[in-house]
């Protein structure tokens, strides 16, 4: 059969799909990095807040409590910064898979319409292979039709 019209949008478009799936991965393993780092936050924060807790009970000074507070804020604003990081992630993972749906839709109907392009071959195929048994068999038949004339 040749090549079909076709088969290079399909090259092309499968190229296009594999790329922007390359680009959700990484945007889905930034993210997920992005969600650990907040992760290990919160429990550095909770670790270091049951540190004042305790230490609290067998007294700390004034100067002890400001520090853990301070840290703890300093804490509290890298976690903020961190779930705006999470959060713009996110945005990025949403738009890169929106990308690759869009790349695969395109692909996947360059291949329909290459599927579609193979069927009428093989239905014109088929017609003129009939057309080609059927004229043969007239002719056979007016062959013997004259040979029994004469």
């Amino acid at each position: 059969m040749a090549t079909s019209k076709y088969e290079l949008l399909i090259h092309l478009a499968d190229e296009r799909q594999q790329a922007a799936a390359e680009r959700m991965g990484m945007a889905q393993n930034r993210l997920a990095e992005s969600r650990s780092r907040l992760d290990q936050l919160h429990a550095f924060r909770e670790e270091y807040r049951q540190r004042l807790v305790s230490g609290g009970g067998q007294g700390i000074s004034i100067i002890q409590y400001q520090d853990f507070r301070r840290f703890l804020s300093r804490l509290d604003d890298a976690m903020v910064q961190q779930q705006q990081d999470v959060d713009r992630c996110a945005q990025r993972f949403v738009m890169e898979r929106q990308a690759w749906q869009m790349e695969y839709k395109k692909f996947k109907a360059y291949e329909k319409l290459l599927q579609r392009e193979r069927e009428r071959e093989a239905q014109k195929e088929a017609r003129l292979q009939q057309k080609q048994t059927d004229e043969f068999a007239t002719r056979q038949f007016w062959d013997r039709s004259r040979g029994h004339d004469s």
